[in-house]
């Protein structure tokens, strides 16, 4: 009978039948589409802090790299020496800092110089101890880090006054010369006695009067400069021949250099203890045989040690150190 006829279902008739279905996939949807965006930020966030960790390594490697290709044992041995020169003659402590930045600028730059010059070189002869070889840090980075703390050097050094900053200026520029022609040829000791020569150069035009240095000591540093060379190159003679490298040391062959490297060492020595006016008294020779010393366990224990010799020239010159704070008249010819 028609009057027992259900009413009409509205949602059939306003939609038809299934109507309301839409509205639930239309629920469905806008969850999966939430998901999805917080899926994608937590997949930025992982990459974010995926690139970051990378970044850091990658930071971590390439300052290690720099700090190794530096040459930081000669770098903080001559600051030190340096440092140490112009606090005994007297420059103070805002004089002596000053010399310590300028110093340590013009090492960086000098050490970086040389292993960017050298980083082909020492691909060829394997010496995988060398950070631009053991892929720490490229040689172009070494390379921009070397003119960078030159740039630094130059206003660094001259704050510690005209004469002062030129005379290191100098000493830079020759072993900037070492790095780029001088190596390989039979003049390679000149940079080095040169740059050390020009150190009581330095010191003295930082005291007040602006004295000239005693001959003797600019001698005697000159000579402390070769020796170093010496020392510094005597491990790597039969790599640098093999690579092409006809310095001074490599010439004479790693045999004459352990035989040749004590006499520049006493020499030296020798003429800060005899040269100066008046009688040298005990402590002076005391001084000298601890050079005999060094230079005596540096010849014995070459063979063995590779870094013996150098670091016997570094103990001699921290000895001859002393006998410039110890005696008048050394560092300034007044």
């Amino acid at each position: 009978m028609t009057g027992s006829a259900e009413p009409p279902d509205e949602t059939a008739a306003v939609g038809g039948a299934g109507a309301a279905a839409p509205v639930r996939r239309t629920r469905r949807a806008g969850l999966a589409s939430a998901d999805f965006a917080g899926e994608a930020a937590d997949g930025r966030r992982r990459a974010a802090r995926t690139a970051a960790r990378t970044a850091a390594r990658t930071a971590a490697r390439t300052a290690a790299g720099l700090a190794r290709a530096c040459h930081p044992g000669p770098a903080a041995a001559v600051t030190t020496l340096v440092a140490a020169l112009v606090a005994v003659a007297g420059w103070g402590p805002a004089g002596t800092a000053l010399t310590v930045l300028a110093v340590l600028t013009g090492q960086l730059s000098v050490g970086w110089c040389n292993d960017a010059v050298d980083a082909a070189r020492d691909a060829a002869a394997g010496r995988t101890a060398k950070p631009i070889v053991a892929g720490l840090v490229s040689a172009r980075t070494v390379r921009v880090a070397a003119f960078a703390a030159l740039a630094a050097c130059v206003p660094l050094s001259l704050a510690c006054g005209v004469v002062a900053g030129a005379t290191h200026l100098s000493a830079v520029a020759a072993a900037w010369v070492y790095n780029l022609w001088l190596k390989g040829t039979a003049a390679s000791w000149a940079p080095y006695a040169a740059g050390f020569g020009a150190v009581p150069v330095f010191v003295s035009a930082g005291t007040p009067g602006h004295a000239l240095p005693a001959w003797w000591a600019v001698l005697a540093a000159a000579l402390l400069g070769c020796a170093a060379h010496l020392a510094n190159v005597l491990p790597d003679i039969e790599a640098d021949v093999a690579t092409g490298v006809r310095g001074w040391p490599q010439r004479l062959g790693s045999a004459r250099v352990r035989i040749l490297l004590p006499l520049p060492l006493l020499a030296a020595s020798a003429l800060l203890v005899v040269a100066p006016p008046g009688p040298a008294g005990p402590a002076r020779w005391l001084a000298l045989a601890g050079v005999a010393a060094c230079a005596a366990a540096g010849l014995l224990l070459g063979r063995r040690v590779p870094v013996a010799p150098f670091a016997a020239a570094i103990g001699a010159a921290g000895i001859d150190v002393l006998l410039l704070a110890a005696t008048p008249g050394v560092v300034t010819a007044g």
